[in-house]
């Protein structure tokens, strides 16, 4: 059964990448762009409208016009993001550990977005996927406890977390 997807998309930078997921994907599955306009008929005489659009365009008219049957389906909802933390016990201040893990992140393409109290969250984009990122920087009795947690989708989150693990192994 073929699964029809629409995609909404914010900027050309997201339209590209959904562009590259079709070519990487296109030698595993049967995918092929919808050319010309596409909408979706939620109600209403669709037999009349199908004998009005057929009339609009110029013949042959076969092949012109596919109709598939749909249903509304959150996948997001279905499909859970992955999860991954990273803990350190650092003997260095807070401060420094701070600093330490916004260069490192900013290394890795991840960019700040905002903090509360002792939690930072930062966002990242590399080629397989978007990453949200969350770090929390703790004074203890025995130093300074850090905790990363990384969330996304696909292959990206592992791949983050070996280098931030194997990066920070070396400083911290």
């Amino acid at each position: 059964m073929p699964h029809l997807f629409i995609v909404g998309y914010e900027n050309d930078a997201e339209r590209k990448r959904v562009e590259y997921l079709l070519d990487k994907w296109s030698n595993r599955a049967r995918i092929s762009k919808v050319r010309g306009i596409s909408f979706i008929m939620e109600s209403g005489d669709v037999e009349g409208f199908a004998e009005e659009l057929l009339s609009k365009l110029d013949p042959p008219t076969e092949g012109k016009v596919r109709v598939y049957r749909v249903e509304p389906e959150d996948i997001g909802s279905k499909v859970a993001p992955n999860r991954r933390e990273i803990e350190y016990l650092a003997q260095e201040e807070p401060v420094v550990v701070q600093k330490l893990l916004k260069y490192v992140l900013s290394k890795f393409g991840a960019y700040y977005v905002s903090s509360e109290g002792n939690v930072s969250r930062y966002r990242a984009y590399t080629k397989k996927g978007r990453m949200e990122i969350e770090t929390s920087v703790e004074k203890t009795g025995e130093g300074t406890w850090v905790v990363i947690g990384i969330e996304g989708y696909g292959s990206a989150i592992d791949d983050l977390a070996k280098k931030l693990e194997r990066e920070l192994s070396l400083l911290l």
